[in-house]
């Protein structure tokens, strides 16, 4: 196989997505990177640190800084002090906010209601298993994966191999059934 038609092709759906949440976007008054801080926002019960949300849009801090700004002014995020550290700032979604997020679809929705589901699950197993070695790697910022959540336990330490285990809603976890963005995520607690 020739991967530089893989890279090709994943690059044309890229821009693709890019494009219509360009429209949409537009639509909506949002770039394609406010309508990406607005979807990580309302992801998180405890909001995110500016710093945080620029490592998770993959931008450098004063893009998101722009984008938080925006979304403030048009009324669609909060800024409030941080619980934990007096002289930090946290940025929620405003209800506006959450009400725009209706309106918002993501780009990929139309490429990814084209496929089977055997298809979509086998690609979902590939962007979870991508997303964590790059992880791992320290390529992209850390991800709220099952495979990092303190009540994650993986097959290898399970009688059944196919399934896993969620200490948190305590039942197995089939690998299509694995987040990729699980808003209850909790780190996994190092053992050094």
């Amino acid at each position: 196989m020739d991967r530089h038609q893989l890279i090709y092709g994943l690059g044309r759906l890229a821009a693709l997505a890019r494009q219509k949440d360009w429209q949409v976007g537009e639509e909506a008054g949002l770039t394609p990177t406010q309508g990406d801080a607005l979807r990580l926002l309302a992801d998180r019960r405890d909001g995110l640190r500016l710093k945080d949300l620029a490592a998770q849009l993959s931008v450098r801090p004063s893009t998101a800084s722009d984008a938080v700004s925006a979304l403030v002014s048009k009324g669609l995020a909060e800024r409030r002090p941080d619980r934990d550290e007096r002289r930090a700032i946290r940025i929620f979604p405003s209800p506006s906010g959450r009400a725009m997020l209706g309106k918002l679809p993501d780009g990929f929705t139309d490429i990814v209601s084209l496929l089977s589901d055997q298809s979509a699950e086998d690609l979902h197993g590939i962007v979870l298993r991508t997303i964590r070695e790059l992880q791992r790697m320290g390529r992209i910022a850390p991800q709220r994966l099952c495979m990092t959540c303190r009540y994650f336990v993986a097959s290898e330490g399970l009688d059944r191999p196919t399934e896993h285990y969620c200490r948190l809603i305590n039942a197995p976890l089939r690998e299509p059934d694995l987040r990729i963005n699980c808003p209850e995520h909790e780190e996994e607690i190092s053992s050094t």
